[in-house]
């Protein structure tokens, strides 16, 4: 069960322990990254995920690449996972932020990936919200103000403001604000990438003008937000509500809008009745949320399955069966590479 637990600037982190176990965790242990072959941004190797042996799954997968992640993927994206998973639990709402597109990180952080993420939303309070990009146009200027003055409500203000229910997904394209709000606990499929903008730092610890653009000063960094306010039509079709409440049925349930697909995947997993999920084959991170289950091999190797688990399934290990009670997330990488997006307006 390769993941990587570290300090954040944000407190939370009781549900993620109350759902993996392991050993105490700090206030400040809001994450938990999973399979993760990518590091924290300025802060490698944190970040990276180590194999019960120690060895690093990114050293590991370098090490295979065919086995781990098969000829086609590799054909597509090279000796890379081209996908990060966590577990993110927020004990107090997060700044207001965004994270930069592929066409902006490639001109700026010499990177072919920004970081286009979605959220499955495992528990969340009855008044969690999250704030989804801006409901009103926002000019430059604005908005330079607004973050030099760290106007917090000015910002929130002029966003859209969405209740965040269990078993809602939830996609947040790259460039759009938003802010996770206290009580989500919510298994994040992202871009391979730890790239934060911060628009907003006042109450956290945090040193926001020189932490919050990726050392390449505000001037560069605000280019990479969406100012264009979202309708709230828009808004909507970003989200699939209940989407965890699916029936059980023989194949993996799709849990994210169809937008998400050139990015990463999200299949829900959950047998019906004396009956098997056919799992399919490539890499992915299997995180299972509840119950308890046995995942068999084509070739008679099996694993048996509970709440909390998480494994990194490799290419070689072929198409897999899911039977019994366990309900499971399978998250994997996109089958086809993602256009080039538009640059944010």
């Amino acid at each position: 069960m390769p993941v990587a637990v570290m300090d954040h600037f944000y407190r939370g982190g009781a549900a993620i322990a109350a759902l993996r176990g392991g050993p105490a965790r700090s206030e400040r242990s809001p994450e938990e990254w999973l399979a993760s072959a990518t590091p924290r941004f300025g802060a490698a190797p944190e970040g990276l995920s180590r194999m019960a042996d120690g060895t690093l799954l990114r050293d590991a997968i370098a090490a295979d690449p065919r086995g781990w992640l098969g000829h086609t993927h590799l054909e597509r994206y090279g000796p890379q996972p081209e996908l990060l998973a966590k577990l993110l639990h927020a004990g107090e709402r997060l700044p207001v932020h965004l994270h930069p597109d592929r066409s902006f990180a490639g001109r700026h952080l010499s990177c072919g990936h920004g970081k286009t993420e979605a959220w499955v939303v495992l528990d969340a309070h009855d008044d969690t919200t999250v704030h989804l990009g801006f409901s009103v146009p926002v000019d430059r200027e604005e908005l330079a103000e607004l973050v030099e003055r760290q106007d917090t409500e000015g910002l929130l203000s002029r966003m859209h403001e969405v209740p965040l229910r269990r078993g809602d997904t939830v996609l947040v394209p790259a460039g759009v604000p938003h802010a996770l709000g206290a009580g989500a606990f919510v298994l994040e499929v992202q871009e391979p990438t730890d790239f934060s903008i911060l628009l907003d730092w006042r109450d956290y610890a945090l040193d926001g003008p020189r932490e919050g653009h990726l050392g390449l000063g505000f001037d560069v960094a605000l280019e990479a937000v969406r100012r264009t306010p979202l309708s709230a039509a828009e808004v909507g079709a970003l989200r699939m509500p209940a989407a965890l409440s699916a029936e059980p049925a023989r194949s993996p349930r799709p849990l994210l809008v169809p937008e998400a697909a050139p990015f990463f995947r999200a299949d829900l997993l959950r047998a019906p009745e004396e009956q098997a999920v056919d799992v399919p084959g490539g890499f992915g991170v299997l995180v299972v949320l509840d119950g308890i289950g046995h995942l068999a091999a084509a070739d008679g190797g099996a694993h048996e399955l509970a709440r909390g688990d998480v494994l990194a399934l490799p290419h070689s290990a072929g198409p897999l069966r899911l039977s019994g009670t366990a309900t499971a997330v399978l998250c994997r990488p996109p089958e086809h590479p993602a256009p080039a997006p538009e640059g944010p307006s």
